[in-house]
């Protein structure tokens, strides 16, 4: 019960945090948003897994398994996450993400002897429904897309595929180092290290600035917040458990978005249909709990 407590909490962090990017991210671009988002995370969570974290007993295997995760999320992840965001809106590009919770069921069956359950396929099919929503909600934008192609539909799909891989890994890190605070910490500051090397060695990515800091500081509070919050939720629970009550984050946005993304957002009914069948198909999936 924990853990499931942890995960209701992630998900509604990661949801104010997507908001307050979005509501900013007009004056900025994505990867110095990401980018800050990144440094703040590692500012505010490497102190603490410092004094929090028993160094007593170090176990290697389990650091490795952290970085490697961390580069897949938030390190990757948080690239196509932020693109998607970018190109789609906030609502649309949450929703799409959302699916990730299917990717990591399946991989949890398949790699970590987790039994699927009546209500696992269901929520598969309704999480699958309320995708095809988001798709047709697309093809008759007008308004609030910058780009009107399926094909940057890549960005979010590539964030799911990411961030159930990375969830995953972190699964198995923790079940031999279970350090909750020092795996999160360890991801932002590898992620932290990709995003410095894209801007040392590459040309297309635009230097974050002073303004961008104080645009983003906040967002890149909760979500440091969330991710921590989400660890500890893996620490207690099983990966089908937690990665449906993550997703719960679009029902949060919908609602903050409501007030916070006036002129920005228009949520359409195809978009809302979506989220509210992903949300169904997410909840569903805790069955496999019982």
């Amino acid at each position: 019960m924990i853990g499931m407590v942890l995960a209701f909490l992630a998900a509604l962090t990661y949801g104010l945090s997507a908001v307050l990017t979005r509501k900013k991210l007009n004056e900025s671009n994505y990867f110095s948003a990401t980018f800050i988002l990144t440094a703040i995370g590692s500012l505010v969570l490497s102190p603490l897994a410092v004094i929090l974290t028993n160094f007593k007993i170090v176990n290697f295997q389990g650091i490795i398994f952290f970085v490697i995760a961390g580069i897949l999320a938030p390190g990757l992840m948080r690239l196509f996450y932020n693109k998607g965001m970018e190109i789609f809106g906030v609502s649309v590009n949450a929703a799409i993400y959302a699916t990730y919770p299917v990717c990591s069921s399946i991989f949890a069956i398949l790699l970590l002897g987790e039994a699927p359950t009546l209500e696992n396929w269901i929520g598969v099919i309704c999480i699958t429904a309320g995708v095809i929503f988001i798709e047709r909600s697309l093809g008759n934008s007008k308004a609030e897309f910058k780009v009107n192609s399926k094909k940057f539909l890549i960005f979010p799909l590539l964030a799911t595929l990411t961030t159930a891989s990375s969830q995953l890994i972190s699964k198995y890190g923790l079940a031999i180092y279970n350090e909750p605070l020092l795996g999160v910490a360890i991801g932002y500051a590898v992620s932290l290290i990709l995003y410095t090397l894209l801007l040392t060695f590459s040309k297309r990515y635009p230097r974050p600035s002073q303004k961008d800091l104080q645009l983003f500081w906040k967002p890149g509070f909760f979500l440091s917040l969330g991710w921590a919050l989400s660890f500890y939720a893996l620490s207690y629970e099983n990966i089908s458990i937690v990665a449906p009550l993550l997703q719960t984050e679009p029902l949060f946005i919908l609602f903050l978005a409501h007030f916070q993304l006036k002129g920005l957002e228009h949520v359409r009914p195809k978009v809302v249909m979506g989220i509210a069948l992903i949300v169904t198909g997410a909840v569903l999936l805790i069955g496999n709990s019982g």
